[in-house]
C-alpha cells in the first residue's frame, strides 16, 4: 500500500510553483483542474497573511489528491527535492 500523500507547511510555496508546472506542462489536465488551482495561486499571492503555510499545504493537497494520478505524484515529488536543492 502506497504512502498516503502529505504536504509540509513550509514547503507549501514550493509545491505551489511545482503543481503550476505540472497543470501547465500536462496536455491532459483538465480546464477545471487548471482553474481551481489558479484560483488557489491567487488568493495565496494576493493575500499572503491571509492564507498561513499550513491552510496553503491543505489546499494544494486536496487540489492533488483529486487531479494528480499517483503515477504522477512520484515524479512531482522528485522535482520538489531538485528545487529544494536550488
Amino acid at each position: 500500500m502506497p504512502r498516503p500523500r502529505a504536504l509540509q507547511a513550509d514547503e507549501a510555496s514550493l509545491w505551489l510553483a511545482v503543481l503550476l508546472d505540472y497543470s501547465f506542462s500536462d496536455k491532459n489536465a483538465q480546464r477545471a483542474a487548471r482553474l481551481d488551482l489558479l484560483g488557489i495561486a491567487h488568493d495565496a499571492t494576493a493575500y499572503p497573511d491571509d492564507i498561513p503555510g499550513w491552510r496553503l499545504a491543505e489546499l494544494l493537497l486536496r487540489w492533488a489528491e483529486q487531479y494528480v494520478p499517483a503515477r504522477d505524484w512520484q515524479r512531482l515529488q522528485a522535482r520538489l527535492r531538485q528545487r529544494r536543492r536550488k
